[in-house]
């Protein structure tokens, strides 16, 4: 017998995304699951999924947007995902998904309405919050964390002023994992 196997890949820009693709992977093997984590800026050349039996995907969310190298692995693998016969998932993060009243808006307009412009279904999906981060080590520019603090204050409803601020719900991402895994067994 086999071992099923899932591919997880994903574009972060500061570290959110990549962060939920490792716990989703963590969760997986714990539950005697195969998965690999791709970066699409590190490897983006798949030409097909041979070799799995699901696939996740991932894709930090600024203004209204996915990561540019999710954009062009869904587009580019477009064909395959229609045809690929396991189990597909989806997920975003976004500070503005961590806002119980925006929540909802974020999961569809971002996943199953923006998926409809590539002509690519999915069977699970959900929408988590981002990090915010105004750290020495953090990957934004000055720019971003000017940008990021007017966000952070209108996504908590207080100013963000530490230095970290993770919105990410991590029971959420827990369930999210395995309800994919449920419907991957089934």
């Amino acid at each position: 017998m086999t071992e099923k196997k899932i591919l997880i890949v994903y574009g972060t820009r500061f570290g959110a995304t990549e962060g939920v693709a490792i716990k989703i992977a963590e969760i997986f093997r714990d539950n005697d699951v195969l998965a690999d984590v791709v970066d699409l800026e590190e490897r983006s050349d798949f030409d097909n999924f041979d070799g799995y039996d699901g696939l996740i995907i991932g894709s930090s969310i600024k203004i209204g947007q996915w990561t540019r190298h999710v954009k062009n692995f869904v587009r580019n693998m477009r064909l395959e995902i229609q045809k690929f016969d396991g189990t597909v998932g989806f997920y975003v993060c976004s500070a503005y998904a961590a806002i119980a009243e925006q929540y909802a808006k974020v999961k569809e307009e971002y996943i199953p309405d923006k998926l409809t412009e590539f002509d690519v279904s999915i069977d699970y999906y959900d929408a988590f919050g981002g990090i915010i981060d105004f750290s020495e080590s953090s990957r934004m520019g000055w720019l971003e964390k000017k940008i990021m603090k007017l966000a952070g204050k209108q996504a908590t409803g207080v100013p963000v002023e530490s230095e970290y601020t993770d919105l990410r719900d991590w029971d959420q991402i827990e369930k999210f994992a395995l309800g994919f895994l449920d419907l991957f067994k089934a």
